[in-house]
This record gives structure tokens, C-alpha cells and sequence, in this order.
């Protein structure tokens, strides 16, 4: 150390001006004791940490001004009002609120000096000027509170946890997500919505501990900061907040049954940052998602992994749009009395190349956590249609899938009306099919989409029929024009077990309502002659015809698409 640096770093250890030297990730390599004091932490607590964590509101990269090098920047230009020269922060402390002039400069090999300057009276005389000094308070407030619940926000939390982080005390980190709560303000408006979170507010704050740290992070997330609390205490307290969520009483409010809550279990210690920890919690509340949602989960490393996988899926699905490493295939839909193909669904494949293959149930679940999903669907309704009008014979006629995603994209119906009016195809060759959780998820979308193109001529299936039985009162307001039953009653249908009861009631539900019936999951030829008893007409599955590839399907003579597929008893005919 130079005698130069050893006088201005005892310069800067001795004055009242609180200093900080970081990296240009704004961690702390040093700081002085002023700057120590004004974190509440020891100088060695501090070193490492996130200091824009702990200074929330300090920039991140140098500004305009060096008050190292330039003296006369103090007394020219009034702190309080010239930002440009820095960020005026408020810091919270045991006697209140303070304002803070926080400074950024660079000190030379890829370091950075900040400091602080307490600029309280300056701030009160700005406020005071404009007639704010009597909502100074509420102006701190807001700073660290969110506006609605009135719990601390993202940027309190962070602060928080960070500082628990400095103090190099364990604990855990919890994040909360409220699950489907966008149905309560799709289905009774977002007044209601804010009501409803400000009870489930209060009810998770009263039943948090006294050194324990509640905020809401966004929309319908929380957190919690659990310090000096293991991980079997931390799950005991999520099970606890869970519960009391799941228990809320939905008192008129119809249709939006109860609310329940998943959360992501994250411990911590001094060795981590504050954004592993809150990337823990989330991988951990995916989860609980990815486990069917209502239940506590705490981060184990294969988490990672599979986040790791999820990202390197998505990955593959936006390379496969881009360069074309999708397929479609064909699955027929036979007419029982005649054995004769009336349609295919058309079924996406990942045909990228690429090791491990992945199948549709491992990366649409992972496309369906972003937008990609939505971009999928118009993919495969643009190929769909391309396909119509290259091959134009009647007899020609797919349905396509739609995701829960796509329901919410309202542009979606015009997409798929305007490239069949540009490609001249007859609305009556597509059919899509949602399935029964997503329309009843989506009630509203589900029945603008439907109206929207079953008015043009499109055919609206409602896919696996019976998965919830809750969903019987909504048939008469999805304009569809038919069912498909889930396959999990297609299974003993053969058996006389009572999925022939529940099969009998679909049947004669959907005929009551004037709509179409199609089984699914097909597999054996005992299941045809029972389906066939119990009035169905139409059925897919393997022993009626696998999925091929649609290229394969297409490059067959014209006739041959709709005419009745070999059998699996046929194919064992054959093979002996």
C-alpha cells in the first residue's frame, strides 16, 4: 500500500461520511465505519454483500459527478433536487426514516466508491416547498409498503434478507403463490380481487412470528423471512399459513371455489446471495406446482437440475420454431359402425435431433411456464391449414389442440379466421379441442374463442370430458359442438365396472345437448363392441390406429387417408 493510499483510506475511515468500495457487481470489498453504522453491521458483516440490496434505490454504475475529484460539486448544485449527480434513497433506521444522497463513481480497476450523505433537511425543505412536508411520512411509507396490502414490498424483503444474510444468520425463505387466483378477478372483477388479497393479506400476517418478515413480492406472490428458523420449523410454518389459506371461507363469491397456496421452501446461511436464495424458493415453488399445487415444498438440489433441464427444453422448443425441429402426426378417428376414418388430430412431436428425445408431456409442460406455448399453437394451426389447402379433399379434416395459454391470447380467433379466409379452406375441416380444466379454468376465454370461431363454421370439442364433474353446469354456456371423453373411463368400460354407468350418463348428456361424442384411449376390441352398446359412434386409440407421421399419412394415395386402418389384431395376423 502506497503512504497516498494509506492517508486517504485513513482519511476516509475517520470521517462522517459514510463510504463503500465494491466490485462493479456492486459487492462490498470495504467499508468505512460510517457507512458500517448507517447498514446497522460490522465493517466485516458488510464485505461481500449486495450493497444496492442493502442501499435500495443507490445506482448501479457511475454518475455524472466524482465528488472525489470535484469539490466544488457539493456546494455548487443542491443535493436534494440534482439526481443526475446521484440517487436521493430513503434508509430506514431505529429513529425512522432518513434521506440519503447516494453517490457512485469509479475508483479505478473495476472498482467502485460510493457515498452516502445524510440530505434529510434538504428533503424536508424540498417537501415543504411543495406543500408535501405533511405527507412526508406516507412518502416513506410507500417506498418499502405495498400500497394495497400494506406489507412490506419486494424491495423491503430483499432488503431484509440480505441484511439477515450480512448478520450470518440461518433461516429459511418461503415464496408463496396463490394458485388460479386470476379466476377470482376474471370471474368477479379485479375491486373484488383486491379485497380478497387484502383478507389473505392480514390472515398470513397474523399467523407469522414476531421476528419473522411477511411482504408481498407481485401480483398474487408473498414472501417470508424466517431467521434463526430450521428447515423443520420453516416447513411447519408453511404448512401453517398454507392451511390457514386453504381454509378462507369464499362467502359469495360463486364459481371460485376455495384458494389455495403453493409455496417454495429455500434455507439459507451467510455463505449464499440473496438472489440464489430467492432463485431456490422458486425452484422449489415450481415444484409444488409441478406436484399439483397446494403443498410446501423446500429446495433439494436435483431442483436445480430439473431447472436446468426446463431451461435447456425450452431452449430446443424455440430452436425447433425457429428451424423447424417440429412434426406433426396423425391420430385417426374411426366411425365404429363402418370401421371408416371420419378425422385425425393432429399431435405435435420434438423432432430436433437432439439427445435426450423429449416427448410432448415433458416440453409442452415445460413451453406452457413461458409464451412459447401460444406461438406453438399457431404453429400448429398455420401448419394445419397450409396442409387443407394442399390437399384439398373434403374428406380431409383435422382437429388441433389449444393450450389453457392460448385461451388468453385474444388475438388468437382472428389469427385463425384470417389465414382460412386467405387460404380459401372451409371452416367445417378444423376442429380444436380444449380441454375440460382449461375451459373451466377459463370460462370466459374459453367461450369467446368457442363462439368466435364455432360461428364461422369451426368445430369446438370439449377434450377429456369427466375429469371433473363440477364441470356439468358450464356445458350449456360453451358453445361446442362436442365431447371427448377421458380415456380414464374408457379403461374398464369392457369390464362392467361403473365406468360403464358414467360412460352411459356422458352419452346421454351430450345427445340431450345436441353435440357430438368421441371416445378416447381405444386399446382393445372388447372396448369397441361396449362402447358401441353404450350408443358411441365415434373412438381413437391404438387398436384403432396409431399416430403416424402426417408427411407419411399424406403421401399416400388420396383415397387411402379415410379409409378403415389396420387393426392390432390384424397386424398380429399378419406377424404369425
Amino acid at each position: 500500500m502506497t503512504d497516498d493510499h494509506a492517508a486517504a483510506t485513513a482519511i476516509l475511515a475517520a470521517t462522517d461520511t459514510a463510504y463503500a468500495l465494491t466490485d462493479e457487481h456492486g459487492r462490498v470489498l470495504w467499508v468505512n465505519p460510517a457507512m458500517a453504522a448507517l447498514l446497522g453491521l460490522g465493517a466485516a458483516q458488510a464485505v461481500g454483500r449486495d450493497l444496492t440490496a442493502l442501499l435500495a434505490g443507490s445506482p448501479d454504475e457511475p454518475t455524472t459527478a466524482d465528488p472525489a475529484t470535484d469539490p466544488a460539486s457539493d456546494s455548487a448544485t443542491d443535493p436534494a433536487t440534482d439526481t443526475a449527480m446521484g440517487a436521493v434513497v430513503p434508509m430506514p433506521g431505529p429513529d425512522g426514516y432518513r434521506w440519503l444522497e447516494v453517490r457512485c463513481t469509479e475508483a479505478g480497476d473495476g472498482t467502485l466508491l460510493y457515498r452516502a450523505v445524510d440530505v434529510t433537511h434538504w428533503r424536508a425543505r424540498e417537501l415543504e416547498a411543495g406543500g408535501l412536508a405533511a405527507r412526508q411520512d406516507e412518502l416513506l411509507r410507500l417506498v418499502d409498503e405495498d400500497p394495497l396490502t400494506k406489507l412490506p414490498n419486494r424491495r423491503a424483503l430483499t432488503r431484509e434478507l440480505e441484511r439477515q444474510l450480512a448478520l450470518g444468520a440461518r433461516g429459511a425463505f418461503l415464496l408463496l403463490d396463490l394458485d388460479h387466483f386470476k379466476d377470482v378477478n376474471d370471474l368477479h372483477g379485479h375491486p373484488t380481487g383486491d379485497k380478497v388479497m387484502c383478507v389473505l393479506a392480514s390472515l398470513l400476517r397474523d399467523r407469522i412470528g414476531s421476528r419473522q418478515v411477511l411482504g408481498r413480492l407481485s401480483g398474487d406472490e408473498f414472501a417470508a423471512v424466517l431467521p434463526g428458523t430450521d428447515e423443520r420449523a420453516a416447513v411447519a410454518v408453511a404448512d401453517r399459513l398454507r392451511d390457514a389459506i386453504a381454509n378462507v371461507p369464499l362467502t359469495g363469491l360463486a364459481g371460485a371455489g376455495r384458494i389455495t397456496v403453493s409455496i417454495g421452501i429455500a434455507p439459507f446461511d451467510s455463505g449464499v446471495s440473496w438472489q440464489e436464495v430467492l432463485a431456490n424458493a422458486d425452484m422449489a415453488l415450481y415444484a409444488s406446482k409441478a406436484a399439483g399445487r397446494n403443498r410446501a415444498t423446500v429446495y433439494e438440489q436435483g431442483h436445480y437440475q430439473d431447472t436446468a433441464l426446463r431451461v435447456t427444453v425450452i431452449e430446443r422448443v424455440r430452436a425447433a420454431l425457429k428451424h423447424g425441429g417440429f412434426a406433426l402426426h396423425a391420430m385417426p378417428m374411426v366411425k365404429l359402425t363402418s370401421g371408416r376414418v371420419i378425422g385425425h388430430e393432429l399431435l405435435l412431436r420434438l423432432e430436433d435431433g437432439r439427445e435426450p428425445t423429449l416427448g410432448p408431456g415433458e416440453f409442452l409442460l415445460a413451453a406452457e411456464r413461458s409464451d412459447l406455448v401460444c406461438e406453438i399453437d399457431r404453429w400448429v394451426a398455420g401448419k394445419a391449414i397450409e396442409t387443407l389447402v394442399e390437399h384439398p379433399y373434403p374428406g380431409l379434416r383435422f382437429n388441433v389442440n389449444v393450450s389453457g395459454r392460448t385461451l388468453e391470447d385474444e388475438d388468437f380467433g382472428d389469427f385463425v379466421l384470417d389465414r382460412l379466409t386467405a387460404a380459401g379452406v372451409a371452416p367445417g375441416r378444423l376442429g380444436f379441442e380444449i380441454t375440460e380444466t382449461a375451459a373451466v379454468t377459463n370460462l370466459d376465454a374459453a367461450r369467446s374463442l368457442a363462439q368466435q370461431l364455432r360461428a364461422s363454421g369451426c368445430r369446438i370439442t370439449l377434450d377429456d370430458f369427466g375429469s371433473g364433474f363440477g364441470s356439468f353446469v358450464h356445458l350449456k354456456e360453451l358453445p361446442i359442438t362436442g365431447l371427448k371423453i377421458d380415456g380414464e373411463f374408457i379403461h374398464g368400460i369392457d369390464y362392467g365396472s361403473r365406468d360403464t354407468v358414467l360412460v352411459q350418463g356422458l352419452v346421454e348428456i351430450a345427445r340431450g345437448l345436441g353435440l357430438s361424442v368421441v371416445a378416447e384411449w381405444v386399446e382393445r376390441a372388447s372396448q369397441v363392441e361396449a362402447l358401441s352398446r353404450l350408443g358411441v359412434r365415434v373412438a381413437q386409440g391404438f387398436h384403432l390406429g396409431k399416430p403416424e407421421p402426417l408427411a407419411e399419412l399424406l403421401a399416400r394415395p388420396q383415397g387411402t387417408w379415410m379409409r378403415r386402418p389396420t387393426l392390432m389384431q390384424d397386424l398380429q395376423t399378419l406377424e404369425t
